[in-house]
């Protein structure tokens, strides 16, 4: 498993939707999804994007959710037989890498929180599969993070910087790192994929004390991850001191109970149009 991939666990995943629910939904909006269409939720995890996913296509629509793991399309097979969704879902096991469905199968695809952990040279297939499957004249849609504009006060203002170059040059978490900052480039990834009027759109989310249970679970779960990485990096030694205490959620010295708690990340959507056979 990838580093980060502790992060990306259903739970987690859920923890991190309900945080950010707003800014997610709204980047979801922003698609283009219209009703009546099919769309592919590709790497769909936890399932969390599925119910406004069926909100946008309506009840003549349908939606197709794959993941590469058969726990998470048996946990959400498990939370849709509680909780139906407004329009018809399959569930599938299969590899983003090779898609188990026919070319033009779908009005547009859906890939949230996936192609950070693709090393580089991944990409253009795995972008590829998704161009392959959506018709002509419909969409691809990329959403990642942008690990830049992560940031934590009150802590010294280059910490995440620090070790975000340190964890680049790692045996272990440099391809992760690599991928967790490859947000802010996914359109130019999308124009090489041959998809066409491509654009991209960056939200910041961010979040101030006091924090709701919900945001107070992610954000000291994103500490806690971070600091792990930071204690076993090359970085300066009284910065080990400062993500120590991050360890421990009850800590006086985390952040997360300091009143003056701020906390963002950067989060980026890029849509692509398959082009017709004319254009």
């Amino acid at each position: 498993a990838a580093p980060g991939q502790g992060l990306g666990t259903p739970e987690w995943l859920d923890v991190h939707f309900e945080a950010c629910r707003p800014e997610y939904e709204a980047m979801l909006r922003m698609v283009g999804v219209q009703s009546g269409w099919r769309v592919l939720d590709a790497g769909c995890g936890s399932g969390s994007f599925l119910p406004l996913l069926a909100e946008l296509v309506g009840p003549n629509g349908g939606l197709v959710a794959l993941d590469t793991a058969p726990a998470n399309i048996a946990a959400l097979e498990r939370r849709l037989e509680v909780s139906p969704l407004g329009c018809s879902v399959a569930l599938e096991v299969g590899s983003l890498e090779g898609l188990p469905f026919a070319d033009a199968t779908f009005d547009a695809v859906w890939c949230a929180n996936v192609v950070q952990y693709f090393p580089d040279a991944a990409v253009p297939s795995l972008l590829g599969e998704l161009r392959r499957v959506v018709r002509p004249g419909g969409l691809v849609a990329v959403k990642d993070v942008d690990m830049t504009l992560f940031r934590v006060e009150p802590t010294p203002p280059f910490l995440i910087d620090h070790l975000s170059e340190a964890s680049l040059g790692d045996e272990e978490f440099g391809a992760w790192s690599q991928g967790s900052l490859r947000g802010r480039t996914l359109r130019r990834h999308l124009e090489a994929a041959g998809l066409r009027g491509v654009w991209q759109s960056t939200l910041l989310i961010e979040r101030w004390a006091p924090l709701i249970p919900v945001e107070e679970r992610l954000w000291t779960d994103w500490l806690r991850f971070l600091a792990q990485a930071a204690l076993q990096r090359d970085i300066p030694a009284d910065e080990h001191e400062v993500w120590r205490p991050m360890l421990d959620a009850d800590d006086p010295r985390n952040p997360i109970n300091d009143p003056t708690f701020y906390a963002s990340e950067g989060q980026c959507v890029a849509v692509g149009r398959v082009p017709s056979a004319t254009t």
